[in-house]
């Protein structure tokens, strides 16, 4: 795809997809919103996913990760930032292809960019219709602090794989090196980990008393 369909077709500008499970959402996930927002400028739009077509089930379900998701995005008070909720309202494994292409049938002249970090991007050629998705999108992958992988070594790679990426773009995005993965083995050892979270997220969690986390969790001295 050329650069013309990355400004957007008839005029419209692209919106970004920006999808993950969110188990939880963190700083880092927001860091990365705001940073895709600062250096593209579009409308972007936070999927989560629901039930996962290629990876074990999230640990919180698709509906408890959505609402956190939902707090997450408000704090950022960023009109142009949205949360979709159709993966989670499916009762079946869904794949980044149906998301797009439902997308597509409700607005057919919109632009799609897909925000994928690098370390995931390096997994496309696994993705269900990969090749099909990607002309139906441009992607737009972010370097980020800890990735194994680097972008522009990301593509080349998908492009021996066959994959038409033609008019990717990789940028460089400053987020803290946060996992979730993580934040659940410390939240689970009854540890405080509000200073990663987005704020009401951390109260959400206790009070739904997930990832093991204890209804009031206390605070070591010097933790965050």
């Amino acid at each position: 795809m050329s650069r013309a369909r990355a400004d957007g077709e008839g005029g419209s500008s692209p919106v970004i997809l920006f999808g993950g499970t969110f188990d939880p959402p963190h700083l880092g996930h927001v860091a990365v919103i705001q940073e895709l927002r600062r250096q593209t400028g579009h409308q972007l739009v936070v999927v989560p996913t629901g039930i996962p077509g290629h990876r074990s089930p999230p640990v919180a379900s698709p509906e408890e990760r959505a609402e956190m998701v939902e707090m997450a995005t408000r704090s950022l008070a960023d009109g142009l930032v949205s949360v979709c909720r159709w993966e989670v309202e499916q009762p079946e494994p869904c794949f980044t292809i149906n998301t797009v292409e439902r997308w597509l049938e409700q607005r057919p002249e919109a632009a799609i960019d897909l925000a994928l970090g690098s370390d995931v991007a390096a997994g496309l050629p696994s993705w269900k219709l990969a090749g099909q998705l990607m002309t139906q999108v441009r992607l737009l992958v972010f370097d980020r602090q800890g990735s194994r992988a680097r972008g522009e070594e990301v593509l080349a790679d998908l492009q021996r794989h066959g994959l038409p990426v033609a008019g990717a773009e990789v940028i460089t995005i400053a987020a803290p090196a946060i996992g979730a993965s993580t934040i659940r083995e410390r939240l689970a050892r009854g540890q405080n980990c509000d200073a990663q979270l987005p704020p009401g997220v951390g109260e959400y969690i206790r009070t739904h008393h997930l990832y093991g986390a204890m209804a009031e969790a206390p605070t070591s001295p010097g933790e965050g």
